[in-house]
Order: structure tokens, then sequence, then C-alpha cells
């Protein structure tokens, strides 16, 4: 029991927190430790507010957590159907026959393993089919007809994969609804074969099934009924998304911390049980856009309200029903929100964040913080049993579908099911989304849900004009935020600019623990250990220039070298270096002089300006002398800094392809950069015309990009640099062209990069759009990794490019000439040769 005297619920029983979380399967699924880490995981920073907050701990049970689902794992078919099903989805009739054929096939399968002596080189790979008993899939044979030959090309157009005929083997339920081609083969075969087609989407649906799941543990046995009361019957009191962060109130005379989020969440319960109708949906925290959030405030909440309220006391929580077009109507708005045309950049990235200017579209919108009744849940999955549209949507001239996310699907189904009246939202949230999260899904909209929630606070307190989007940050100061979040907050306040997280260095932190204002913390798997002591032993002891950088080199294969040779006199070097600071990083430009010879002897020439880190022998220095335990958080990547040779034979192939095509097809294109350290490739790739993408995973090397394409005046708004971690679960950004140049530089790295090859390539084939172009270089070859043997993945489908008689992706070595440059462990330029493998494929 609460002994805070100013507490209004102290006498009320614990509460339940249910959270979505995704959780390494080493951890316990329900319980976390906490720690005084800076860097925890999101569900360590979760169990840490509910757990150590004297405002928290005494009002709440250390939180449960409930498994998110990984979109990577809802690529394969089988993990699909598998995620799918925990988050009841499939129809118990299909789900007994899938089981039944998988058990089958996998007896099977080690049956005739362990009967076959088959030698290792042999096995082939064997796939499973989980249909096997819902349908039966005939091949629909191609008639000959006397087509003209223009009608033929036509057809071979439009045909991309054999068409085949589904025929059921279950019954089909009478409640499906859908196309006639969609009802007429079972669900799951339907689910999965529009899923199969999401891209970016996928990370939205796995999102939808983790929430399913949740609010399957949430009811529990419970089948129908409203929310009532305290929900003391149900497992758990409602349902949280890892990004919330909760109120703690505001310190007074009598104790130091003030129960707000607790005394919120019960005001909310007491409230809607007070409400004129039933409650289905009761939502803990909500966001809108700052007009939305204008209107629902001062209009919608003002004429709807659903509660009595005894007096005209700010505190007093008033609950409100969803707001709907009709809503809308009453004050003459268009129910379509408008956006305003101007960008306005987001600190640290090129994206957008649209500025809505009316009211209208979702007013409400966000579902980090919610209870549903056991009513509202079984109707939801009766309905999405029978209706996969509800889950995914496609327009005409899409071509892949998109997955609807749950906090539209869920009002959605309950305005539906039941009416607007039986969702019930609070003027006074008990939970906000913590600010600058760093979101993958949609990191446009970061700044904005920061400012929603700035103006939410102000519009809940009583203290906004009406139509004044004018904004107060005091929100952050009565909410338990994390070490991170309170610099970032700090610094909103003091420059009124938001940054993302690991944008922000504490001086002090800066000067005790890590050098050029590098983050703490980077991902292990780039910052192999392995890399350098291999390094330092067989490079010095076989080629001691080949872990230098290079530049100012003429771009000859060995089939090529008769016609490419020219005199070393013949090139130009630019000894004009430019320095510049990042912060406190010293910099450095170099100019590399490009060229390549076409089959007419026509030479053609770019320069390109990147910028390096000025002596970058110290930051190897310091990666040198610390423990192996403490490289990971002292020192970031350190490789990425400089110029690599594999950079500029990608250059130069991009100049080959760009100058001997009649229509370039770098022109309008997405080139998409994996590793792309300070820029060499990805500043030909926009100066050539395309659209470009440059990822790496060091802030130091992203900073080094942007600076070199902010000073280049050849390159306008086509070029974007962001971090995107190659072993992270997140789908492999879209692309037109994939370039990864010297990025081998470990096995586990090399496979990795060979799997987001592959990633790249099989994804373009499912959308029907065409081949992924790839240029993948390596002059290092320190591991001799060959990922083309080692990717099980990627080698099944080099195998089937070969049987078929198509382009296989296979390694090419070509030498480059006079490389001049530095390198990590030399500051002084060198002039030496090197032997450049590469693949380029699917031009």
């Amino acid at each position: 029991m609460c002994t805070d005297p100013s507490c209004r619920h102290r006498n009320k029983r614990k509460l339940r927190p249910l959270v979505i979380s995704l959780i390494p399967k080493d951890d316990d699924d329900t319980t976390a430790t906490s720690s005084n880490n800076n860097t925890l995981r999101r569900y360590e920073q979760i169990t840490k507010m509910f757990t150590t907050h004297p405002s928290l701990s005494k009002h709440f049970e250390a939180p449960t957590f409930s498994q998110g689902v990984p979109s990577r794992e809802l690529r394969g078919r089988l993990n699909f159907l598998r995620h799918a099903n925990i988050a009841g989805l499939i129809p118990d009739i299909e789900w007994e026959a899938i089981c039944k054929g998988i058990d089958e096939q996998i007896e099977d399968i080690t049956a005739k393993d362990n009967e076959e002596d088959t030698k290792e080189n042999e096995k082939q790979h064997k796939t499973i089919d989980p249909f096997r008993y819902l349908a039966t899939e005939t091949l629909i044979q191609q008639t000959n007809t006397r087509d003209s030959t223009e009608q033929q090309t036509k057809q071979k157009k439009k045909k991309h994969w054999l068409q085949y005929e589904t025929k059921t083997l279950i019954p089909i339920s009478p409640n499906r609804r859908g196309s006639p081609e969609d009802i007429a083969i079972p669900y799951s075969m339907e689910l999965w074969r529009k899923a199969k087609t999401l891209n970016r989407d996928r990370s939205v649906l796995a999102c939808t099934f983790a929430h399913l799941m949740a609010m399957k543990r949430i009811v529990g046995d419970k089948h129908d009924g409203a929310l009532n009361d305290d929900n003391e019957d149900l497992e758990y009191d409602f349902i949280l998304e890892d990004n919330v962060r909760a109120f703690l109130g505001i310190d007074n005379e009598d104790t130091k911390y003030g129960c707000e989020c607790a005394n919120r969440i019960w005001d909310i319960i007491e409230a809607s049980n007070n409400a004129s109708s039933e409650c289905h949906l009761r939502y803990f925290g909500w966001l809108g856009s700052l007009p939305n959030l204008n209107w629902v405030y001062n209009n919608h909440m003002k004429r709807s309200q659903l509660n009595e309220t005894t007096s005209p006391d700010d505190d007093e929580c008033i609950i409100f029903p969803f707001p709907t077009n009709d809503d809308f109507l009453l004050d003459s708005i268009d129910a379509t929100s408008k956006v305003n045309s101007h960008d306005d950049k987001i600190s640290g990235q090129t994206s957008s964040m649209p500025q809505f200017s009316t009211p209208g579209g979702t007013a409400v919108f966000g579902t980090f913080a919610y209870t549903i009744s056991p009513s509202c849940y079984h109707t939801l999955i009766n309905t999405l049993q029978n209706d996969v549209g509800q889950l995914m949507w496609k327009g005409k001239r899409m071509r892949a579908y998109q997955a609807k996310p749950i906090d539209k699907i869920l009002p959605r189904h309950v305005k539906t099911e039941f009416s607007p009246f039986n969702i019930h939202i609070p003027n006074k949230v008990a939970f906000v989304r913590a600010p600058m999260l760093g979101s993958l899904l949609h990191p446009q909209w970061e700044e904005g849900f920061c400012s929603s929630t700035e103006l939410q606070y102000q519009l809940s307190c009583g203290n906004q004009d009406d139509n004044d989007n004018s904004n107060d940050d005091s929100v952050w100061d009565h909410v338990w935020l994390t070490q991170e979040e309170r610099e970032m907050v700090s610094h909103r306040k003091k420059t009124g600019k938001w940054l993302q997280k690991g944008d922000i260095v504490k001086t002090e932190r800066s000067r005790n623990t890590k050098p050029f204002g590098v983050p703490t913390v980077l991902p292990l798997t780039i910052m192999m250990i392995s890399f350098l002591s291999l390094a330092l032993s067989d490079a010095f002891l076989f080629n001691s220039q080949s872990i230098y950088c290079g530049c100012n080199v003429r771009y000859k294969s060995r089939s090529m070298a008769k016609h490419t040779q020219l005199e070393s006199e013949d090139i130009t070097l630019n000894t004009e270096r430019k320095k510049a600071k990042l912060g406190k990083v010293p910099i450095i430009s170099r100019t590399i002089p490009l060229e390549v010879i076409q089959d007419d002897e026509d030479t053609k020439k770019l320069n390109v300006t990147v910028w390096e880190m000025d002596k970058p022998s110290d930051l190897i220095q310091e990666w040198w002398s610390i423990d192996d335990s403490e490289r990971k958080s002292r020192v970031g990547d350190p490789f990425g800094v400089v110029m690599w040779p594999g950079s500029i034979l990608a250059s130069n192939e991009l100049m080959k392809k760009h100058y001997s095509a009649q229509v370039s097809p770098l022109k309008n294109a997405t080139v998409l950069v994996l590793g792309a350290g300070t820029g060499v490739e990805a500043q030909t790739a926009a100066l050539l015309g395309a659209k470009v993408v440059a990822t790496d995973i060091s802030p130091l090397t992203l900073k080094l990009l942007e600076h070199g394409a902010e000073v280049e005046t050849r390159i306008d708004n086509t070029f974007e640099a962001r971090y995107f971690d190659l072993f992270s679960d997140d789908v492999l950004p879209e692309c037109d062209i994939l370039i990864a140049a010297d990025v081998l530089y470990n096995p586990e790295l090399a496979s990795q990069v060979g799997r987001r090859l592959y990633e790249a390539i099989v994804r373009s084939f499912e959308e029907g759009l065409p081949p992924t172009k790839i240029i993948c270089t390596d002059s290092q070859q320190f591991h001799q990794t060959n990922f083309l043997k080692e990717v099980e993945e990627l080698q099944e489908l080099n195998n089937m490019f070969k049987e078929n008689n198509w382009e296989h992706l296979k390694w090419v070595t070509h030498k480059l000439d006079n490389v001049c440059a530095s390198g990590v462990l030399v500051d002084d330029d060198q002039v030496y040769d090197v032997n450049v493998r590469m693949i380029c494929w699917g031009w």
C-alpha cells in the first residue's frame, strides 16, 4: 500500500502491466533484471522504470513481457505460419492440417537421410510444403496459339511466374470475405501469398502479430463481456509497448515523488466505469497531429463527454469517444487532413517530417498503452480470420501489398462491431511515447511525436489557447526518462531542436571515455577483433601496403590490360587537400580523379572529393592499446574513416555502365551502398544521376558522408546518409542497385553481406521487378572469405542460375595500379598496386 498521503488511490491493489518487447532467446521471457548501464535494451529500460522508481514500484507489479515478433522471421513460410497461429489467426482445422503435413515431410526426409549414404556435396536442400493437406496446385499448361508476334511479346512481358490452379482440400468458411480467387483457397494460403509480397511493411505486420499475442494473454479464458470495475478478473490490467514512459508527477512538500501514473490510470478506470456507454477499448496513452489535438480538446471532447464531472477541476478525468468523420462535419471540417508543402528536416536525417495544417484524417492514433475487452478480442479474431483484407491491402496500381497498422485495425473494428462510444479515451494520459526513439518504421514522424506529446500535455492541463500550436517542453520533466533521453531533452531546451539517439555526447563523458566524439556503444559484430590481429600480422608479412586505402588510380582488368595501359605521368595527382573539423574531430579532404577508357578509346573522367579522418592512426593506436572488452564501448569501428581501393573499383565500374549504355542505368535509379565509409562510390553514383542511400553503422562515418555531400555543389538532394546495421532484423532498404565495397574484412560480416545480396535479388524477383544490380568488391581478402559458397541460400540461388544458363554471381580479379592513399595505420600517402576482386551481376 502506498504511504504517500497525497496519493488519491493509495489503497488500491498493484497494477499489472503486460509489455510487448523483443527479448533475446537467452533471456527470461517474463522478467528482466535492472542495471545502471546507459545502453539498456528496451525491455530492461521498462523493467528498471517500474521496479526502481519509488512512485511506480509502489503501485505496479514487475512487468510481464509478451514476446515481440522480429520482422525477419516473417520471411520464411514455416516461421510465418507459426507466428500467425500463435497470434490466433489460423483456424484450428487448417493448423492441424499444416502440422500433419510438416511432421510427415520431416519424417520422410529424416528416413531418407538415414537410409542413403549421401556425400556432403551431393545433398540437396529439401523444401517442406506446409499446405500439402490444405490444397493441391496444378500447373496450367500453356497452349500454343497463333497470335501475332506482337501479342506473344506482350504475353511474355506480363508473365513472370508459372501459373497454377489451386483446389482446396478442406471446407471454406461461408463467412470468408474477399475476391472470388481469395476465398476459393484456405485462409492460411491467402494470408501467406499476400504477406510474402510485403517489403518494409513486414515490420508493421509483425507488430500486429505481437499485439494480437498480447491481447490473447490479457483476455485469458474470458470469452465475452465488456471492461468494467477494476478488471481484476483479467490476467493483466493493460498492454504497453516497450517505447512508453510513465508519468512521475510533480514534487511537493509532503513527498519526493507524486504517484501520478497510477493515479491517472485509476482515474481513467473509474471515469470509464461511470461513462454512459460500456467500454470495449480503453486508452491509457494516445496521440494525434497538432491540429487534431487542438480540435479534440477544444471541440470534440467538450460536446462528446461520456462521464459526468462534479466540478470544473482540472484534475478530474474526462472520457470521450473515438472521433469519426461525422464529428469533423459538425465543425464543417473536411475529414481529409492537409499537409503543408514545405519540408522540415529532422536533425541528423534527410527525410522530411510532414506538417499538418488542418484537422482531419485519423484524429487519434497510437496503441502503445491500452486494454481490450474479451468480447472485442474474440470478435476481432473472428473478423481477421475471415478477411485477410483487414490486415493487408493493395491498390490497383500497387505491385505489393501493404500492412495495416494495429492502431487503425483495432479502433476501426470496435467502431464497426460496437460503436465509437465503446472506445473510451481520457483527456489525461498515463503514459507517453519515449522521445526520439530512432524508429525505423517511421523516422520522419519522430519529431512530430514529441511535439504532439508536448501540446497534449499543455491542453490536458488547460494551459493552451485555441488553435495555438506552440509547445511547452515541461512534460518531459514529469515522466521517467533514461539518461540519454534526458540529455536529448536538455539539448532540446537549450537549442529548440531535437537530436536522434546516439548523437548526444556529454562533454565529460567525451573526455573520460571516448575520443573523437564517437558514441559509446556500437554492435560488436561490426568491430570484429579478429580483423585487426590478422591485419597486423598477415598484412605486414605478405603485403605491407595492402591495408592502405586507394585513390588516384586507373581502372584496368587483366583482360583489358593492353587497351588501358598508360604511363604513370598521364595521371594527374591533386595534392591540394583541405582541412576542417567535425566537432572536435579533425578531417581532411581527398580528391580522386577517376577515369575509364571505353572500347572506342574514348576516355571518361570524373573527380570525386571525399573527407577522411586526419591522423586515423591515433584511433587505431587507442583501439590496440585497450582490452578487448573495452573496445566495444570506448572506440567505434575505425575502418570506415579512410578510403579503401575497393570503392575506386566500384566507382569505375559505375562509370563504365553509365557511359557504355544509350540510357544510363543509373539515371533516377536508387543506389544503396552498404558500409559506405567515406563514400567514393556513393558520390560517384550521385554525380552520375542516381538517388543514393549511403548506409553505415559508425556515427562518425555517417557524419563524414553527410559533410562530403553537403560541400559537393554538384550533388543536390539526391544523397542520403542513413544508419543501417547489417546484422539487425531490419529489412534491407529498397534499391535498384546494391553496392558493397570493401566491407568483407571478417568472415561473419562477409557472410552477412552475402545474405543481404541474396535478400535484394530475391525481393526483386518476388515483386516482379528487374533484378537488383550488384557490385561487390574486396581488396583486402584477409580471411579468404567467399560468401558465394559459405552462404547456403546464396549458393542455392547461384546454382539455379547456372543450371538454367543464366548469368550467375562470380568473382573476377582486377588490378589497380599506382594507388595513392593513406591508411588506418599509416597517415602519410603511399603509392602501390593492388589486386581487387569484384562481383558485377544483373547489368
